[in-house]
């Protein structure tokens, strides 16, 4: 059963007036042609996202959850359905959209400063030069790292390289950050920082936020929705509104009654996604 006073939207998730949309998923579904056969990795995606709301997806391994970020992103062509950003029809990596990805290694240039690193997209897209140098130092006083810019990211700790590439996306001034596990290989104490500075972020920027996480806590504590994914080929299985105060605090939201309910509630959403319940076919039936 939902939490107490909890209304969830249940097979499906929730869609918003068109004035209200910035981000509109849209019967989504991904196919992967192999020498094997056709593989369905994500069936039928359809969601809203609003103006600075911060919405955390999570789902069984293997979901589809990294394969809808690339769809959204552009980086992957969805086999049918669609994409909106402002109104518009994604169809590459749109300009008002940053990611920012879990391997942050990968992601940020060894020789390369940590305000080189930052101001790259930025020296790509045409930005002039001292426009480049106002929005890389706002970005990494946004993220407690004005100190650093002359540093180069190996010598920086795992969570220190993390907040370089979320300087690096926010630098970017997009709408819609996509973040993809991004605090997965850090500490659990980084881990709390970051997710604290991500909330700042959003409520600061007024940038619209999706999350995927593999951390049932992580979700409930960060978003304000929650869309739980159903095991693949992937449908909503449940878009969990979460009731807690605006205002969030390691310690003491984490010890509210109603964090738990919540928390109790997504992971036994997922549980049931592990075996195979799957609300379309249940509606079927």
């Amino acid at each position: 059963m939902p939490p107490e006073n909890v209304t969830p939207v249940v097979g499906k998730g929730r869609t918003l007036p068109p004035e209200q949309t910035l981000l509109s998923v849209r019967g989504l579904k991904k196919v992967y042609q192999t020498d094997g056969g056709d593989i369905e990795a994500v069936r039928d995606l359809t969601f809203d996202l609003g103006r600075n709301e911060l919405t955390c997806l999570v789902g069984p391994s293997g979901s589809g959850k990294t394969t809808l970020l690339k769809c959204i992103a552009g980086l992957l062509e969805p086999t049918s359905g669609e994409v909106l950003l402002d109104g518009k029809r994604v169809t590459g990596p749109p300009k008002k959209m940053a990611v920012v990805f879990q391997e942050y290694g990968r992601s940020l240039f060894p020789w390369l400063r940590v305000a080189d690193n930052v101001e790259l997209p930025l020296k790509n897209a045409g930005v002039p030069k001292a426009k480049r140098a106002e929005l890389v130092a706002e970005a990494l006083e946004s993220v407690g790292l004005s100190h650093v810019p002359k540093s180069y990211p190996w010598q920086l700790s795992g969570g220190m390289q993390q907040r370089v590439a979320i300087a690096r996306a926010i630098a970017y001034q997009p709408e819609v950050l996509l973040m993809d596990e991004p605090f997965a290989a850090v500490d659990a104490q980084t881990r709390a920082d970051l997710e604290d500075l991500v909330r700042s972020i959003r409520e600061r920027l007024g940038v619209t936020v999706l999350f995927v996480t593999h951390d049932i806590d992580e979700s409930v504590y960060l978003g304000s929705r929650v869309i739980i994914l159903s095991s693949s080929p992937t449908v909503v299985q449940e878009d969990l509104v979460i009731d807690l105060p605006d205002e969030r605090d390691q310690l003491e939201t984490r010890a509210l009654p109603r964090f738990t309910e919540l928390r109790h509630h997504v992971y036994e959403q997922i549980q049931l996604a592990k075996r195979g319940f799957r609300p379309d076919e249940a509606r079927v039936g």
